[in-house]
């Protein structure tokens, strides 16, 4: 078992801001801002070539799925509201709600977890996504 004494929560009411003492927390939180500000190149270039994000019932094996995914079947648009980030060794874990609207213009709301592992040198190696609805919601 991991030893958790290294171990870093933020809970919120409040919000969830980077840390100069906690650099892997401040790439989690950035993932966030850009996404939210559709910045998708920025988004992209988180990525290690070799990446694999799950999200839900599908994966993404490579940058370049990613990035298809993120510039095709991404339609959902809004902003994330962080409640709880946690951090230990090279893992963020997340814990959210999305607030926006679906490819049809429909209003969403959903929450989420998030678990993103990096490598050396601070790229997302994997990206897990859980949504508290299934994954047909985001369409």
């Amino acid at each position: 078992m991991e030893d958790t004494k290294n171990l870093t929560k933020v809970a919120t009411g409040q919000a969830v801001a980077a840390s100069p003492d906690d650099p892997l927390r401040s790439k989690v939180l950035s993932y966030y801002e850009l996404i939210d500000q559709e910045k998708i190149d920025k988004v992209v270039n988180l990525f290690a070539p070799a990446a694999t994000y799950a999200r839900c019932e599908k994966l993404y094996n490579g940058v370049s799925e990613i990035e298809n995914f993120y510039r095709n079947d991404r339609k959902i648009r809004g902003r994330h509201e962080i409640r709880s980030v946690w951090t230990t060794g090279q893992t963020g874990i997340v814990e959210g709600v999305f607030t926006g609207k679906g490819g049809d213009d429909s209003p969403r709301q959903v929450g989420f977890a998030d678990f993103f592992t990096f490598d050396s040198e601070g790229k997302i190696v994997n990206r897990r996504t859980y949504l508290m609805i299934g994954g047909g919601y985001i369409q």
